[in-house]
This record gives structure tokens, sequence and C-alpha cells, in this order.
């Protein structure tokens, strides 16, 4: 009895059991020892664990029903519903529904206080009130404690009594499917309409939760699972891959990562950086990187839009605009399938990752550096045909992204259209896609990547033309479309002229290297012999390796037997990729070093620009004066220079009168100095008056 009222885990309490054990000569020995033990996560104090009795709901009877049903239900991912779900189901015991709590919905039992066993379950407000009388005040008027002091005559004598337990809160979390219709009463019927959901989402901590307590309650109450499709989000991380904790002190605040980043880049990271079912390591700065970088493309698209397309009108059928038109059409086309179909899985992941792939490499990255001549230049109005393509792609890209970013995309739309994206209905695959227009530009992008390439490797400056490129392509490549976009390639590249050899053979020797460790599992002792075969193979054999496919000769090898590498066969430097190769002629002869060092002076008058804080439209007056490289550059290239950097006056070897900045540079070893003002009319000019030109 002294010990009673005492903390059974405090220190003074176990000294007073031993003083008490020695006093009765009970004690034998007294020795410490470390273990773990529970702790309660909020407070932190020992937690204490013993048996007591519950009230419980006889799941077990519903078992194979559960399993039953279960295996109706679309997992996102599979392996939740049939493995941790499932095994949850398969070893379930009975629910043990009550809580010995203040808070909660009351457990609606009475019992009576004479006739422990006369047991009445009330199912209503309705029967609670003819069976005592009993009318709430208000809605807490059910709750405790005033719902403690509702009572009736119990059959036999005595008086019926509500125990004192609560319910399991995840009772009323499985009970909302029928709860916020107030069914069975609901009197609009509005429950049939909405039994079973579609789709449900919560984390992965939900398997014994709301998971659970939805299945029990919809297949005993409906004998029905009560969702169709779930996703089970996993936990957000730190960037070292620890749970976030408060008391670690490893959270990030959701309002001021908001605050700093938008709930659009948040939202974007998160659904970007892996699918939501996988553990998610949250890095501020793989935000910015990532759904930050997007935005950022996303934006200055449309602003170069907004800033040169002019009004809408006169554009051409879609069948008869410029490829460029045709195929980016067609890469949207593509991507609306893409989106469609992966939100259609649940896989919103992927879905949003092909529109960001889309965004930024198709249309920023290609479509648009392609086209900006078509959208402005001085002297011209845009292109209808290109105004109105583009037009298309960024309503359609708006409301692809209004999923998973609403305010962003709600932005974009109304400045392209003047109404809420989320009132437009989602994007349809119009069937644009042209296979072979998709594999040609495929082929044209993938030679000016590897142009690029080439030119790193030999330290040719991008701005520096050069005279030829050779390139080979896969046969299944070559056709008119691919020839008319080699143009394309020539630009980009910044080259003269691009010739096409048959044959990559032209350019580089294919070589196989025996993989020893897949031969030795295909052909065991041979694997010497057929190895050595393996490096006689000629570059048709090669390819066909290099292709996927299973090549057949003296001896069968896959794919995964031979590691194919590429010699260069010519002085030239060279880029490949595959079949795909490209070749530069690195001479530079006088006029193309001119024309290199123009293109540096419009680069560097660009940057001075923008410096000086004009407008990307503003008109200027513009003077050069530098060493004989650099005024017989200007003179030989007056009319490029003074057009792309809207000079409607240009002076080459002469000041400039009241220059807004004079600016020294140096290029390539060429001392050069660089005077701007802005023009006093700023009118659109016919065409450059070089001073000096020839």
């Amino acid at each position: 009895p002294e010990l009673e009222g005492n903390l059974v885990t405090a220190e003074e309490t176990n000294e007073r059991i031993i003083r008490e054990l020695k006093a009765r000569g009970r004690h034998l020995l007294t020795e410490a020892y470390d273990h773990s033990y529970p702790h309660c996560w909020r407070c932190k104090s020992k937690l204490i664990y013993y048996a007591r009795e519950s009230w419980f709901v006889r799941t077990s009877v519903l078992k194979q029903r559960m399993l039953d049903l279960n295996a109706q239900i679309q997992w996102h991912p599979p392996e939740t519903g049939a493995g941790r779900f499932g095994e949850w189901l398969v070893n379930n015991v009975d629910w043990a529904l009550s809580r010995s709590r203040f808070w909660g919905t009351p457990l609606p039992v009475w019992v009576s206080d004479r006739d422990p066993t006369h047991i009445e379950v009330i199912g209503s407000l309705a029967e609670l009130q003819a069976k005592s009388g009993y009318v709430p005040e208000g809605d807490l008027g059910v709750h405790k404690p005033w719902v403690d002091e509702v009572t009736w005559p119990a059959p036999g004598g005595g008086t019926m009594r509500r125990v004192p337990e609560v319910i399991d809160t995840w009772f009323d979390s499985g009970a909302m499917p029928f709860a916020q219709w107030g069914w069975p009463q609901d009197p609009a019927q509005e429950f049939p309409r909405h039994f079973p959901a579609d789709f449900i989402c919560e984390g992965v901590d939900q398997t014994r939760g709301w998971f659970y307590s939805l299945l029990v309650i919809g297949t005993a109450l409906m004998d029905e699972a009560p969702f169709r499709h779930v996703i089970v989000n996993d936990l957000v991380l730190d960037a070292q891959g620890q749970k976030m904790s408060k008391s670690r002190g490893n959270t990030v605040d959701p309002w001021a990562l908001i605050a700093q980043h938008g709930a659009d880049a948040a939202r974007l990271y998160l659904l970007l950086s892996s699918q939501v079912w996988m553990p998610k390591r949250f890095d501020e700065r793989q935000l910015v990187e990532t759904a930050g970088s997007f935005l950022t493309t996303l934006r200055n698209t449309y602003q170069f839009f907004a800033l040169y397309a002019g009004p809408l009108g006169g554009a051409r059928p879609v069948a008869e605009r410029v490829l460029a038109d045709r195929w980016i059409l067609g890469r949207l086309d593509a991507t609306v399938a893409a989106v469609r179909g992966g939100y259609a899985g649940y896989d919103v992941t992927t879905g949003t990752r092909a529109l960001v792939d889309f965004v930024v490499d198709d249309l920023s990255n290609w479509y648009v550096r392609l086209n900006r001549a078509r959208f402005w230049a001085a002297g011209s109005e845009a292109d209808a045909d290109a105004v109105a393509t583009m037009h298309e792609v960024l309503v359609t890209v708006a409301r692809l992204l209004a999923p998973a970013a609403p305010f962003v995309s709600d932005w974009l739309h109304e400045s392209l259209t003047g109404d809420s994206v989320h009132l437009a209905p989602y994007p349809q695959d119009a069937g644009r896609l042209d296979p072979e227009l998709d594999r040609a530009m495929d082929a044209a992008r993938r030679l000016a990547s590897l142009g690029r390439a080439a030119r790193e490797t030999a330290s040719l400056r991008v701005r520096q033309p050069l005279a030829t490129m050779r390139v080979a392509v896969p046969a299944a490549v070559r056709g008119p479309m691919f020839d008319v976009l080699l143009d394309l390639v020539r630009s980009e590249t910044n080259v003269k002229a691009i010739e096409r050899v048959e044959s990559d053979a032209d350019l580089v020797l294919l070589r196989g290297k025996p993989n020893f460790r897949t031969l030795g599992k295909r052909h065991g002792a041979a694997v010497k012999t057929v190895a050595a075969w393996v490096t006689t193979l000629g570059p048709d054999a090669l390819r066909q390796l290099e292709a996927g496919e299973t090549y057949v000769g003296e001896y069968t090898v896959e794919p995964e037997d031979v590691t194919i590498t590429r010699e260069v066969v010519t002085t030239w430097p060279v880029a490949s990729d595959g079949p795909f190769v490209a070749a530069l002629d690195p001479t530079i002869t006088p006029e193309l070093a001119a024309e290199g060092l123009a293109r540096e002076l419009v680069n560097r008058i660009q940057r001075l620009r923008k410096e000086v804080g004009y407008d990307v439209s503003t008109r200027i007056a513009l003077a050069v004066t530098g060493d004989d490289a650099v005024l017989d550059a200007a003179r030989r290239h007056a009319e490029y220079i003074a057009g792309e950097t809207l000079a409607l006056e240009f002076l080459i070897g002469e000041s400039l009168a009241g220059p807004d900045r004079i600016e020294p540079v140096v290029m390539d070893e060429h001392a050069a100095a660089l005077a701007v003002r802005r023009h006093g009319d700023g009118r659109t000019p016919s065409g450059p008056t070089p001073a000096g030109a020839p």
C-alpha cells in the first residue's frame, strides 16, 4: 500500500521497493541493467505497457472478403497493396475499437449496472432519444461529459449507463465516405453517387490507419472496397536521407519555403524529383536547379513571345507551315499523350517530367532558338505561322501544367487567352506527330550537338564560322525531310556547307571488343576462340549489334557480348553518337576569321546594350574602333552587325558624339573600343548607313 500512487519507473520507487524487500528478508541481489525503453515522442517520458480491457470489432470474420476486395484495388505502387497492406490483412486480428480518453467520439454502448451481460449499442440519435428522452443542446451534446449523463432503466432492474471509453479516431476517418453525406439518413441520396471513390492518396504510414479503416468499414457495410485507386506517398526526408524531426532540427518550414520559392516550385520539385511513393530527400538546392530552372525557362519563353509575337491572325493551315512548326506541334501532341498517359496511370512524376522535358528541350532550347528571326528582325513583323504555332504550344503547355503548377499555369493561360486555365478543357492528342519528320529532326539535333562537341575537341569557338562539316547518319533517317533540315544543322553549327557521307566508315573505324564475362557464360570453354572471332567482326555486324540485335555468324553473339569503340580515320575533329557522326574542317581562312570577329563584335555589343539598360527594341548609334583586323571585319560585315544590334547609325574607325557608354574589349587578342548611344527618333531603319563601308 505504501507504494500506491508512485510512478513505477521513478528511481525513488525502485529504491523504496529494494528497502522493503530487504526489510522483509526477501532481497537477493540488486544489479543495474542498461536496455532500450520506449519513450513518448512528444514529452520524452517513459511509456508503460500493460494489459487493458477493450471493446473489439470482430473484423477477423471479414478477413477473406477484405483480401478479395483488396485484390481489386489498383495500388500505386502495386507492391504496397500486395506486400505491406496485403500481409497486414493476412495477419488481421479483431479491431480494438475503444480508447480510454476524454476527447473523441463516445462509444455508443450502454451496459446495465446490475447485469453487465445486458448490453445495448445505439445506432442513431433518434434511437437514443427514444430510449432516454434526451435531446442534446447543440452539437456538443452528444459528446462527453454530457452524453455520460444519459441513462434509462435497464430490463430486470438497474440503470443503463454508457461505458466510459471513446472510439479509436481511425474509425472516424474510415467512416468518412458515409459520414460526409449523413448516410444512411441522407435525404438527397448523395452517397450512392460518390461511393466508391475513384482515387485517394495518403502516406505509407496509413497502412494500419486510414487505408485499413476505410476497407474494414466499406467491407462490413457495403461489401465493397471504398476506393478503386490509391497513391501511397512515402516520407519526405532531409538532404542527408534522415527522417525530418523537430527534435533533430532538420525540418523545413513550408511557409518560409513558399515565401522564398513559391508554392508551384515546391510542388513541382516534389513531383519531379522521384515518384511520390518513393522516399524523397528534400534538398532546397535541387529545388532551385530543377523546378526553379524549369519555371524560369517557361517564363522567359513566354516573355520572348509576348515581346516579339504581335497579334494573332493570318496563319496558314498547319499542313502548309514550315517543317519546324509542324515538328513542334507534333512533339506537342506526343507530349499531350505522354502527360495524359502518365496521369491516367497515376504516375504523376512521369507525366510531369514529359512536359518539363518538352518545354526545356524541344520548345526553348530548339524551336525558339531556331526561329528567333521569324519572330523578330529589324524592320520586319513576326511570321504569322510562327506566332500561331507558338501561341498554341504555350496555351497547351499551360493547360497540361495546371495540375502540377496551378498558379503559374493560371498566370500563363490568362496572359495568353484572358481566361483561367482551371476553366479550360484538358488537352487532347490531335494526332499531328509525323514519325518521319520526328526522326529527321532528332537526327538534326544530334548532329548539331555533335558539331558543337567536335568544336570543343579542337578548341574552335562557336561564333567562328567554318567551311565544311561532314556527317554520317543511319540509312533509316535519310530522306527529303532530313535533307531540308540539314540547312538548320548548318546554321546551328555555324558552317558554310554540310557534306553527307554514305557511311560512318568514311569518318570512323568501328572495332569490337569481347566482353569475357557474358561470353564465358554463353560459350563456356570456347570463350577464347569466340573472343578472338569477335575482334574480326566487320562494320555491318557491329552496327547490327549496336542496334540491339543478335548477330549470327560463325558463332552467335548478343549485343551485351561486344563493346563497340570508334577510332577516327580523318585529321578533322570528330564526334560520334552511335551511327551518327560529325567531322569539322578546322581550316580558318582570312575570310572566315573576319566573319568570326564580326560575330564576336555583335556579341560584345549586345552585352553592352544590356549593361547600359537599353530595351531589346531600342535603336542605337554605334561606333567601333580598333586594330586593322577589327576594322576590316566591321567593314566586311557592316550590314550584319548593324542589323543584329539595331544600329541606325554605324561608324567604323570614327568617334561617336555624346556616347552613353564607351567600352574597351579584347577579342581573341584583337583590341577594340565600342561606343553606343540611343538613336534620336527610334524609327525602324530601312537599312544601316555605316560610315566608311565599301
